[in-house]
């Protein structure tokens, strides 16, 4: 009889976990089937593009999520980096070092992140309020720095950062031969392996999901939980650094309304995939396929002409049942 149940245990949590995958392979085939254009390899290369920033951010996200936490402020920390990152690759800059841009974008969104991190883990403040606070902020400060004006005509190599192609090739006559593969490809496949080793192969990870389980049965443990708290939103704030100059490239400038709306999706992509609101519980590889059933819904929705209204309902409509099985589920384990 244990044996019995034990061996069902086991199925369910199987099932559990690749559930997720499974509504992956079901979106696909639906889209396929509706459309021919969908299913190629150019179209899936394309969808991996346009989520690669999404799964970068989802990195920091679910760090932040697991720890019980949440970070608003994701989307305005990248604009106010892509404005740093734009400014110092154009104009009078036009020839400067693209170590430049790349650093000070990465150092705008560490101390945007630590800022954050210092009024949740030591001052106490709500991480709804503090990164509210930062998201209106950030945002602000990006247009002030900006004077509401884009920037443009960046650093070739720059754009080429975002924009490039591994193996592209064209023909004596300018016509493409081979698409290659584009290197924000290269980005995503990073940001998976990373989040997962992070979260999954180091003690740090352990630590993080000890810290969101049970903050006080951590503290009694020995962990410094408020300096876990503040590292978490640190790496929110770093991946929003990195986020911030691929955005800049990839749009060929630096505007203040960059990445408007962006947490919404990432924190929806990490529920969609598992992670849970109350923290404690999720995976950086379910994560990260919630990351791409985003992209293959808006991908598909595209391709059939769908309405953006209509998308953005069906994003709302997925997060609400999304969070409501999480409720039903792990709120009953916690």
């Amino acid at each position: 009889m244990k044996k019995g149940d034990s061996r069902k245990t086991r199925v369910k949590k199987v099932v559990s976990r690749l559930g997720i995958v499974f509504v992956l392979i079901g979106l696909i085939i639906l889209w396929s089937c509706l459309s021919s254009a969908f299913f190629t390899v150019n179209n899936l290369l394309l969808i991996i593009k346009q989520v690669s920033i999404y799964s970068i951010l989802c990195v920091g996200m679910t760090i932040v999520l697991i720890t019980g936490g949440i970070d608003l402020s994701v989307g305005s920390v990248v604009a106010l980096c892509a404005v740093f990152a734009a400014h110092y690759c154009a104009g009078d800059y036009l020839e400067t070092p693209l170590i430049v841009p790349i650093m000070l974008s990465i150092m705008v969104g560490l101390a945007c992140g630590a800022i954050n991190g210092l009024g949740i883990a030591f001052a106490g403040i709500p991480p709804f309020i503090m990164t509210m606070c930062m998201m209106l902020a950030a945002r602000g400060a990006a247009y002030v720095y900006t004077n509401a004006k884009a920037i443009f005509n960046l650093n070739e190599r720059f754009v080429n950062i975002s924009n490039g192609f591994l193996g592209r090739t064209y023909g004596a006559d300018g016509i493409l031969e081979n698409y290659g593969i584009p290197y924000m490809v290269f980005y995503f496949a990073a940001a998976v392996a990373v989040g997962v080793v992070l979260l999954h192969l180091t003690t740090y990870g352990r630590r993080i999901y000890a810290l969101g389980g049970n903050k006080s049965a951590a503290r009694y443990s020995g962990l410094n939980t408020k300096l876990l708290e503040f590292s978490a939103y640190v790496v929110s704030g770093l991946c929003a650094g990195i986020c911030g100059f691929l955005m800049a490239s990839r749009i060929s400038s630096g505007n203040a309304n960059t990445a408007d709306g962006y947490e919404m999706t990432v924190i929806s992509a990490a529920v969609i995939g598992g992670v849970s609101l109350s923290g404690g519980v999720g995976t950086m590889y379910g994560a990260m396929i919630g990351v791409l059933i985003v992209g293959v819904i808006r991908n598909g929705m595209d391709i059939l002409g769908i309405n953006t209204y209509f998308q953005q309902i069906l994003q709302a409509v997925i997060i609400f049942v999304a969070v409501y099985i999480d409720v039903r589920v792990n709120g009953k384990k916690k």
